[in-house]
């Protein structure tokens, strides 16, 4: 019986992994703001957007249950918001929930030999990063903000190194979630991406099965990130090793002021 940590583990794709390994006969926890209701899944609620919670449930999953022999990151907020939403820690709220409390949980948690971090972003896409401005507050727009969040999340694999882990990263691309439905406030992007969703949109049943053949498939990688089943090119300008180990320093300094 293996263990596994979800983020996110109460709706959408968080929520289909954690069927899928609760049924493979493994041990669950699922960190998210609210209690699901699946047996057996172990359920720990949490603001990740706040790095002390981050820690607080690190030291509960040390304390209680050890190391783990996976992590599944999935936890996210895709509501369409035009100003910036401020933690208690002074923090943008997406910087701190879709790349902070990813890099927290990715460097402190304990892990098992052979074990794996999942993290559900959208790699590859190339955008710059704005090293003055890594929150997004200038000009915020919570789509751009997510997109943000992604390109952060490419430079912490990037810069991801322990002993026995390996780091995926795992675009699902459409998926016929509430989540990704509130993407969009104005009403015709909204029909848009009904449209979208309806002609090459994927069930969550589907994009569960992928992962499981990307977590097979990548087995005997370090690093590596896919998109759906496909493999992403890892020499892409958005894996940049310099702006990875830039993004990890400003990362520790942002850590030691909250």
């Amino acid at each position: 019986m293996k263990t596994l940590l979800i983020t996110g583990g109460t709706s959408g794709i968080g929520e289909g992994v954690t069927k899928y390994f609760l049924e493979a006969g493994n041990r669950v926890i699922v960190v998210s703001r609210n209690k699901g209701n699946l047996p057996n899944a172990i359920y720990l609620q949490a603001d990740l957007s706040l790095a002390s919670e981050n820690y607080r449930i690190i030291e509960y999953i040390k304390n209680t249950y050890g190391a783990i022999d996976g992590l599944i990151l999935c936890a996210v907020l895709q509501t369409a918001r035009k100003e910036a939403l401020i933690t208690q820690e002074g923090l943008e709220f997406t910087f701190a929930l879709q790349y902070l409390s990813r890099y927290i949980l990715s460097n402190q948690l304990a892990f098992n030999d052979d074990s794996f971090i999942l993290n559900v972003a959208a790699p590859g896409i190339y955008s710059p990063i704005n090293f003055d401005d890594l929150e997004y507050r200038s000009k915020f727009n919570s789509l751009k903000a997510n997109a943000n969040a992604n390109r952060l999340n490419d430079l912490l694999g990037v810069a991801f190194k322990r002993k026995g882990v390996r780091y995926i990263l795992y675009s699902p691309m459409a998926v016929r979630t509430a989540g990704a439905r509130s993407v969009f406030s104005n009403p015709l992007m909204k029909i848009f991406l009904s449209v979208v969703h309806r002609l090459v949109g994927h069930e969550v049943h589907e994009i569960v099965d992928r992962i499981v053949e990307v977590l097979q498939e990548s087995s005997s990688q370090s690093f590596s990130a896919y998109s759906l089943s496909k493999p992403v090119d890892l020499s892409k300008e958005t894996f940049d090793p310099q702006k990875a180990k830039q993004l990890e320093a400003i990362t520790k300094k942002i850590l030691l002021n909250v």
